[in-house]
């Protein structure tokens, strides 16, 4: 775009040239100074480093300002004379400054100057270097030979360093791979002082294979595998420059003579494994690896270009060009170009595996016998003509095996290689009720109302003997320690909702769409009929894909007119059409219009896999006709019609703004803000408790959004019980939304009531700081005579009874927290002791579940024991009951017994039992539980279809997922076991090893 636009302003200007190119400079100036502004500006690192990011000046300042305004180490200009360039090392009213050659000296602070931009200089330290701020093309460069073979006997050329192969990074192996080709070149060179070695090709075959593995170091360092997804870079070229690239490496591997030197596989020795790969993502995108219409349409595309190729090489040849092969010549120029049918009448059939060239080899082999013969070719010639046509023969074989190696990784789901895509997924994808991480809030409410306890039972005078300042330092000791838990409490609990904001706001982009075409397929053809093309979810994808592609196309500065063009021409309502159209994707848009475009073949995929789901619709629908509607058909459609207004009801409550600080989350709306949490929580536990009453009545009117989605659900669960679980992946999904939605919203009443604890706490801290200066009591005894009462006093009742009733409320939360969590350690308990004969272990893990929900309860004795003592404070308070006034702190400190106690415990269970749980108790879980997993993989993987294009071994591991979230969901070992270990657990069955669990002959069995 940056040449585009140049060209366009500059035109055929004068000096254009050199206008251009300062033009070009420029912009390169402005995209640094936008990415730098963007890391600067957006929270891309450390939330508070963005204030200590120094300020880079990308271009010099033309604005008058005063020396004293620049801070420390700020270059700049004198206005009058801007031939020196200085430096501000002292600001003040006379400022310290240096010159280039380093002499110093004061100039006054109203002196006038230019800022001057902080890029690199020339030696002379004063003018800007021409390559300070630069850009270039993102391209690896590789030569096409390590060794040019020219014509001559005595001398060849090769590149040196970079002009072999540069990557685009100069990162791991780049400059690497310049040094081992320099080193190359001076063992080629040093080997021919032995006469014995003068004449030895074993050096050439030295220098090629060691070049040629240098090569496939630096670019695979550089770039990983090229499959898309984990590559930044992918291999993209014409096809006709690609084979002219393969020619000469078999070329090269003549000239070197590797089937001399090398004894092992030849193509395998000159084309790497990394190098076939990077082949097959160019030829093959994912998703085309097993079609046979994309393979047969690469063929008639590819097999012209090689063999145009070779007789281009072959007319060079000066045996060839003599007057008794011109008959063969030019029977073979017509053969490259019209194909076997236009020169031999026939095409030779042959019978291969469906693989890229299987049968290529045979073809021409015998299409050449019938050429010599038909040209009368000599002896002579044949040998020569076979010659090049060995080398074909190897490019066909090479490509084979390209094309195998994609189509087995794609079987396999190996078309990856990052981390970051085949790990499996960790505890963050785990949404269910009470999941891992919220379980540590609960010991931070509880901390919080125990520290709120013990400061405000310290303001009853009796508890220090009618000491204020014991009862002070007491009160403001616990206030202090309560603000930085409750500001993490504040902290964590944020992150925690915008994980789940991020998890809805993931599902409405990415499953709903997905949700509404399940649900229209499952419908019976004439109901499908009566809903319009608009509302028609299988067109609206296609239509999204289509869209997708036309901008790609203009992204990459590509032409879309011939599919715009085949687009608008299809009928999507007609079988024939569709099939029409995916063939013309496959066979023609694929593999030849868009052959060098690699990321627009992806696109070209995903337009492809929308065309597939539609057309099995339709063939369904011509298969069945009208049929009549089945019983489960009627509510199928009532839940689709409900679809559009579901759609729109998430995504209006979807948080999607940024994040600044790392967990507080802007752009809102009013009814998001914490202030309004509890409300909001209310709203929807009302909402879901009356679902099968007023609100469901209401048919949704006054519904929030976590009880249209527990609506949505009931419906879409009841459909997969009826429909044979062809929706249970659906009915999960929305399973997870409910639980996503409801724990943001705990999550928000949480930060709520831990913001009020955080700014009580320093009220208390104020309150004790007063009463100490007054010497006068904290409390707020005999509030019921609060008009008497003067400011002070009305304040100090205000901190106590608020502190009491946040205090109370971060109790109340935590107290329910604890319940939640021994139900679901119980979970553990009953599922363990349900097996017949568990390993150690497991085992292990049940009796960790039983002394784990003996550690929640006293974390409950720990949370009420604190609730009592401020509910018995403000019953002192207030006068309703005559208790000892020492009772609210004996039961204050008591609390603290006992959750000390709980830490105690466990300690005890995390440093003790925990620890000796065995590492294989991942699998171990696994193997007790084998039967319940196996049975929900095969629930899960229901549904598939056969034309799909995505990889097998990758559908599976998505139906794995699944079940890992499902099982766990039911178990709740993350109540249990810790984050490493839960995690563990998680991951094994992501694997979904079965061998491993069970034994490979049981597996069989």
């Amino acid at each position: 775009w940056k040449y585009a636009v140049v060209d366009k302003i500059v035109g055929s200007a004068p000096n254009a040239g050199r206008l251009k190119g300062t033009l070009r400079a420029q912009c390169d100036r402005l995209w640094f100074e936008a990415c730098i502004a963007v890391i600067t500006r957006g929270d891309v690192y450390n939330p508070s480093g963005k204030f200590y990011v120094p300020r880079i000046w990308f271009i010099p300042g033309y604005t008058d300002k005063k020396l004293g305004s620049l801070p420390e180490g700020e270059a700049f200009r004198i206005k009058s004379d801007k031939r020196q360039k200085y430096e501000v090392v002292v600001p003040g009213s006379k400022v310290l400054v240096r010159s280039i050659e380093g002499y110093v000296q004061y100039l006054p602070s109203d002196t006038v100057v230019h800022l001057e931009s902080d890029l690199t200089r020339q030696p002379d330290g004063n003018t800007e270097s021409a390559v300070s701020c630069t850009t270039f093309p993102v391209t690896h460069y590789v030569n096409y030979r390590a060794v040019n073979v020219l014509p001559s006997k005595y001398w060849c050329s090769f590149s040196i360093g970079d002009g072999q192969s540069s990557p685009h990074f100069m990162r791991y192996s780049g400059l690497t791979g310049a040094a081992i080709n320099a080193m190359l070149i001076n063992n080629y060179l040093g080997s021919s002082i032995r006469l014995e070695n003068i004449l030895s090709r074993k050096r050439v075959f030295q220098m090629s294979h060691e070049t040629n593995w240098s090569n496939d170091e630096v670019v695979k360092r550089g770039t990983g595998y090229n499959y898309g997804v984990d590559g930044f870079l992918r291999p993209g070229a014409a096809y006709d420059n690609v084979i002219e690239y393969l020619y000469y490496k078999m070329l090269e591997m003549d000239v070197a003579r590797y089937e001399e030197n090398y004894e092992d596989d030849t193509l395998s020795a000159i084309f790497m494994l990394s190098w076939q790969r990077k082949f097959g993502s160019m030829f093959v995108p994912r998703g085309m690896e097993t079609n046979d219409s994309h393979t047969r349409g690469l063929e008639a595309i590819l097999l012209p270009k090689i063999l145009k190729t070779v007789s281009n090489e072959m007319m060079d040849r000066e045996e060839l060009k003599e007057d008794e092969n011109e008959a063969f010549m030019t029977l073979f120029q017509q053969y490259a170009s019209d194909g076997p049918e236009a020169v031999l009448g026939e095409k030779a059939m042959f019978e291969g595996d469906g693989t890229l060239f299987s049968t290529t080899k045979d073809e021409w082999d015998h299409d050449m016998r019938r050429l010599f013969e038909k040209s009368q070719a000599s002896a002579e010639t044949q040998d020569i003509v076979m010659e090049y046509m060995d080398r074909a023969y190897r490019i066909t074989e090479l490509l084979n095996r390209c094309f195998k190696l994609a189509r087995d990784e794609h079987i396999d789901g190996k078309r990856f290689s990052s981390e970051a895509e085949n790990e499996p997924k960790s505890t963050d994808s785990f949404f269910s009720d009470f999941p891992v991480e919220a379980q540590s809030f609960a010991s931070g409410l509880e901390l919080s109302s125990i520290f709120g306890a013990i400061s405000l039972s310290a303001t009853q005078g009796s508890v220090t003997g009618g000491s204020v300042v014991v009862s002070v330092a007491i009160a403001i000791t616990f206030a202090i320690l309560n603000i930085p838990t409750s500001f993490g409490t504040m902290t964590n609990v944020s992150r925690y909702v915008n994980r789940q904001e991020e998890f809805r706001a993931d599902f409405s982009r990415t499953k709903l769409l997905g949700m509404e075409r399940t649900l229209f397929k499952v419908l019976s053809s004439s109901k499908r009929k009566e809903i319009d093309d608009a509302s028609n979810p299988l067109l609206k994808q296609v239509r999204v894909a289509y869209e997708d592609f036309v901008t790609g196309a203009t992204y990459y500065d590509t032409s879309s007119d011939e599919i715009q063009e085949s687009y608008g021409n299809t009928n999507f309502k007609d079988l024939k059409s569709v099939e029409a159209f995916m063939e013309e994707i496959t066979s023609n848009f694929i593999p030849k219009r868009y052959q060098k475009e690699a990321y627009l073949k992806d696109k070209l995929v995903t337009l492809f896999a929308a065309c597939i789901e539609l057309a099995e619709v339709l063939e369904n629908d011509e298969r069945t006709g009208d049929e009549e509607t089945y019983i489960e058909d009627e509510a199928t459609y009532k839940a689709f019609r409900r679809m559009p207004k579901f759609t729109e009801r998430l995504e209006n409550s979807l948080q999607t703004g940024p994040i600044v600080y790392g967990f507080i989350r802007k752009n809102k709306k009013l009814s998001q803000w914490a202030i309004f949490a509890p409300l909001r929580l209310y709203f929807f536990l009302m909402g879901n408790f009356l679902l099968k009453g007023f609100s469901l009545r209401c048919g949704g009117l006054f519904n929030p959004i976590s009880t249209e989605i527990k609506v949505m659900r009931g419906v879409v669960t009841a459909l997969n019980r009826s429909l044979g679980q062809t929706l249970k992946k659906e009915a999960y999904d929305l399973k997870e939304l409910f639980h996503a939605t409801m724990e943001s919203s705990i999550g928000m009443s949480l930060f709520f009531v831990g913001m009020w604890v955080f700014i009580f706490s320093f009220f208390i801290i104020a309150n004790g700081i007063a009463s100490a200066v007054q010497n006068t009591s904290t409390t707020c005894a005999g509030a019921l005579g609060i008009s008497g009462r003067n400011s002070f006093q009305q304040y100090q009742c205000f901190v106590v009874e608020g502190g009491a009733i946040v205090s109370a409320l971060a109790g109340l939360i935590a107290l329910s927290f604890f319940v939640r969590q021994f139900r679901h350690q119980r979970k553990v308990v009953a599922a363990i002791n349900y097996l017949p004969s568990p390993p150690p272990s497991v085992r292990k893990i049940g009796s960790l579940a039983y002394f784990q929900s003996l550690i929640s309860i006293w974390q409950c004795i720990a949370t009420c024991t604190s609730l009592a003592s401020i509910v018995i404070g403000f019953v002192l308070r207030f006068d309703f009951a005559d208790f000892e006034n020492n009772v609210t702190f004996g039961l204050a400190i008591g609390a603290v017994g006992a959750f000390g106690i709980s830490i105690f415990l466990q300690l005890i269970a995390n440093l003790g039992m925990l620890y000796n749980v065995e590492p294989s108790a991942g699998i171990d879980v696994c193997s007790a539980f084998w039967g319940t997993l196996t049975k929900k993989h095969r629930l899960f993987s229901l549904g598939r279809s056969e034309k799909s294009v995505m990889s097998p071994a990758l559908e599976d591991r998505e139906s794995w997922e699944y079940v890992a979230r499902e099982f766990l969901t039911e178990t709740r070992f993350d109540t249990v076991l810790g984050a490493d270990r839960f995690n563990a657990v998680m991951q094994a069955i992501q694997s979904g090893d079965t061998s491993s669990w069970r034994g490979t002959t049981l597996v069989m069995k």
